[in-house]
């Protein structure tokens, strides 16, 4: 193209644009009418880019009417940079936003800052919060929010860290980040991927996690997790524990106050149960099982692929039902007599005067059942 026809396309756009101006409608009430100043000014902006900074502390407060039982907060992608949610004897939301905004100029940075508020709306028995932002600039914020503890926490997406507690229940979507959670009265329910979750004082947990290490401390009732990758670190368990697992590296500890039983099915990790005194049943796949049972209980251990398995057995009497296939068994002197036939060990009866059955199945692995000291 030459300098000639790009000199005719400029002129035609310059006439179309006066052309525009002259015979269009006016604007509506709260309208901008199109002006090729405010393009230039916009075009300006963004080549100069956000280069002022401004903060403004923002706060709020939302009546709660008794009928209301729940909180949903519908966020920004990525935002708020903090979010902290505290359960309180109140009957409002209060609300503090500390925003920090990028603007063209300081005047712009301020006003967006200043403007980025908490919307509060009915629905039903619910009520339904998000952070409105301004669509100048580029903002991030820190949100607290002091709400009544008797209302369940609904929020949809975290990215960021996250903070909450002394509430009735929490179910969090597509959680990601570090997130915090105690004092839960009810039940925590949700999905994370990628990042660290600790729940700690809670009424009963329901998770599913990818690439997450989570850590359960004082969990009153049941526990219920599907984890792909990541770390499970539990103690004081109270209520029956199911968790299905790949990946990951399972420890529970201070287990005397749990009652119901532990299921766990375990591939490509390790399980570690230390303290069990109720009935337990472990599956494993290519992971390493290691128990000390303190309690006379029914225990049943499945191992494949070649992962050893070790236990502590507890201080009284139990049966013991031991098979290693093209495996070993070593147990404490004076046990039990190991038998053989073919490539299978085999360890059967009573020890101690005998009392609940221990099952333990391996393939391709050993069996070790330590002396108890």
């Amino acid at each position: 193209m030459g300098k000639r026809e790009l000199l005719l396309i400029v002129a035609f756009a310059i006439v179309g644009a006066i052309v525009y101006q002259v015979t269009a409608p006016p604007p509506a009430p709260g309208e901008r009418s199109f002006s090729p100043g405010r393009i230039i000014d916009n075009i300006r902006k963004e080549v100069r880019g956000n280069r002022s900074a401004a903060e403004s502390v923002n706060t709020s407060t939302h009546p709660v009417e008794s009928t209301v039982t729940e909180l949903r907060l519908a966020v920004p992608k990525g935002l708020p940079a903090e979010l902290t949610v505290i359960g309180e004897d109140r009957e409002d939301i209060n609300a503090e936003i500390k925003v920090h905004s990028n603007a063209s100029d300081d005047q712009e940075a301020e006003r967006t800052a200043k403007a980025t508020v908490l919307k509060v709306e009915r629905a039903g028995t619910k009520l339904i919060a998000s952070l409105d932002f301004p669509p100048e600039g580029r903002q991030s914020a820190n949100l607290t929010l002091h709400i009544p503890s008797r209302l369940r926490l609904q929020i949809e997406s975290t990215r960021n860290r996250t903070r909450i507690s002394n509430v009735a229940a929490v179910d969090t979507q597509n959680g990601r980040g570090t997130t915090e959670i105690s004092q839960i009265k009810e039940i925590v329910v949700g999905t994370y991927r990628g990042g660290e979750l600790r729940v700690v004082r809670a009424g009963s947990v329901k998770l599913t996690t990818v690439g997450m290490d989570v850590r359960l401390e004082q969990i009153n009732g049941q526990v219920s997790l599907n984890m792909r990758a990541g770390d499970l670190r539990g103690e004081e368990l109270g209520g029956p524990v199911d968790i299905d697992a790949t990946g990951v590296d399972i420890e529970l500890e201070k287990l005397e106050k749990t009652t119901g039983i532990v299921r766990i099915t375990a591939s490509a990790g390790s399980v570690s149960v230390k303290g069990l005194r109720t009935e337990a049943r472990i599956d494993a796949r290519n992971s390493d099982v290691d128990a000390i049972i303190e309690r006379a209980v029914p225990v049943a251990i499945y191992c494949e692929g070649g992962s050893p398995v070790d236990i502590t057995p507890p201080p009284g009497g139990y049966q013991l039902d031991a098979v290693a296939a093209d495996g070993s068994i070593e147990l404490p002197e004076g046990t039990l007599e190991v038998t053989s036939n073919g490539t299978e060990r085999r360890a059967a009866g009573p020890v101690k005067g005998g009392g609940p059955t221990i099952t333990i199945r391996v393939a391709h692995a050993s069996i070790t059942v330590r002396d108890r000291e």
